[in-house]
């Protein structure tokens, strides 16, 4: 009986506790419930979602570590029905389990109404989408712990059901063995006063003895199923705390996952910081290198037109060269020519000096002769004849020695050597670095004195250096 005493007293800590329990499992069954309707009413990301289950899942560990829930059970637990009042004080107890229940109901809203499911909104609506696996991971264990919750109040309800009905029967079979003891003990009095027993009163005593063998062995087979109860109780709630763990871990590694993603955003932040600053000197330098080509491209350009500007030059100059050249070469063809016609000109008026000297030398040689061959003729006669011949041979001798003098004084003039300003005087100044001989010394001094580069008059080219130069020919 004490054995059987001590198993309805954890059947009677277990059934207390049932209804609080209940409780706890209504209000968490309600909050899950909530936790899955709030999401679908308020179209809620995943991350949020996670956040309405780790603040739960917080809740509830508090709920659980309570002071005042664990000193409700101890006290719960340490009642015991030692007597056939049990239906009373299942009913005092159960209306107390009730006002506690209601109070737990009010704790829970209360800690349900201080969640805060909109601070950090935005930082949460900000998050990516890495830690969808983690959040479903995180349901997953979620669910797991919700069905191990559920199995664990249904086994706890047909516990209580089974200690309830063993209860029943036990506080039963205890009246009817108390009224058989009254009964027996009277018939042992009758016993002594009366020897005689009738069969009847026999029998009947033989049928409660019997009845009350199968008493005690319900008793005993109740006292083992209450102990099997024990055992599967004592196994889910080792379950429940290993749930409980793992849910607690899953919660840390939850709220580590935040603090990295907080990081994470952070970080992401200022990269996107950087990543403008980047931009804004990408597109910089990329203007800087549109302006940079289109300089190269304009100096390209202006290289090509150098180009073809210094072809040009090029071109020009070395036509000019070969004009000066070809001018060079027909100025002094032109020299050598005017030499040669000058050398023969002086050697042809020699000639014709030295022949009209011999002519003249022969001529007073006639003429003396002439005198003397007359001089015997007829003096009338030979006067008009003498006077004749004497006019005509001196007439061409005088003629032809005004024409030696007049070429004597008069030498042929070589066009090529006068200036070219004054058409009058003949070049002595030479022209560097082109060598061109253009110029007197008069028109020289006159030429390139206005303020401007000095150039030749003949190739155009600039005038670096005047040299003056002196000589027969100069």
């Amino acid at each position: 009986m004490c054995r059987f005493h001590g198993g309805w007293g954890f059947g009677n800590s277990t059934g207390n506790a049932y209804p609080l329990n209940k409780s706890f499992a209504i209000t968490s069954d309600s909050s899950s419930q909530k936790d899955i309707d709030c999401p679908k009413r308020f179209n809620l990301t995943p991350s949020m979602k996670t956040l309405l289950k780790r603040n739960v899942a917080a809740f509830t560990a508090g709920f659980r570590s309570n002071p005042k829930y664990m000193q409700h059970q101890s006290r719960v637990s340490s009642s015991s029905l030692a007597d056939g009042d049990q239906s009373s004080g299942l009913a005092q107890s159960g209306g107390s389990q009730i006002s506690k229940s209601q109070d737990v109901v009010n704790c829970v809203v209360g800690k349900f109404q201080d969640l805060n499911l909109d601070e950090n909104t935005q930082q949460q609506g900000k998050r990516n989408e890495d830690l969808d696996q983690k959040d479903e991971m995180l349901l997953s264990l979620l669910d797991q712990i919700k069905d191990l919750e559920k199995q664990v109040k249904e086994r706890k309800d047909w516990a209580h059901q089974k200690a309830m009905q063993a209860a029943r029967k036990l506080s039963h079979d205890l009246t009817e063995l108390k009224m058989l003891r009254m009964e027996k003990e009277d018939i042992q009095r009758m016993k002594k006063g009366k020897p005689a027993i009738e069969d009847a009163t026999m029998k009947k005593l033989s049928e409660m003895e019997t009845s009350l063998r199968t008493a005690s062995a319900n008793v005993d087979r109740s006292n083992m199923f209450v102990k099997t109860l024990q055992e599967e109780n004592a196994e889910m709630k080792a379950e429940l705390e290993a749930s409980k763990l793992s849910a607690s871990e899953s919660a840390k590694k939850c709220a580590e996952a935040a603090k990295r993603e907080k990081k994470c955003l952070k970080k992401l932040g200022v990269w996107d910081k950087q990543k403008k600053k980047l931009q804004e000197e990408i597109a910089a330098e990329k203007q800087k290198i549109s302006d940079l080509q289109n300089q190269l491209a304009q100096s390209g350009v202006a290289i090509k037109d150098a180009e073809v500007n210094w072809r040009q030059e090029q071109k020009a100059r070395q036509q000019a060269s070969a004009l000066v050249d070809e001018e060079r070469r027909f100025k002094e063809a032109t020299e050598a020519n005017n030499k040669r016609k000058l050398e023969e000109l002086r050697s042809k008026a020699e000639i014709d000096f030295q022949r009209h000297k011999d002519d003249l030398q022969r001529l007073e040689q006639d003429l003396s002769r002439l005198r003397a061959s007359t001089e015997l003729q007829n003096q009338s006669a030979n006067v008009v004849t003498g006077s004749n011949a004497e006019q005509h041979p001196h007439g061409d001798i005088a003629r032809m020695l005004h024409e030696l003098a007049n070429s004597e004084e008069n030498p042929v003039k070589d066009d090529s050597r006068e200036c070219i300003m004054c058409m009058k005087h003949e070049v002595s100044v030479v022209f560097l670095p082109c060598a061109h001989q253009v110029l007197c010394s008069n028109c020289n001094d006159n030429f390139g004195k206005k303020g401007r580069v000095a150039k030749c008059p003949c190739c155009r080219a600039p005038i670096e250096r005047r040299i003056r130069v002196f000589g027969a020919t100069s």
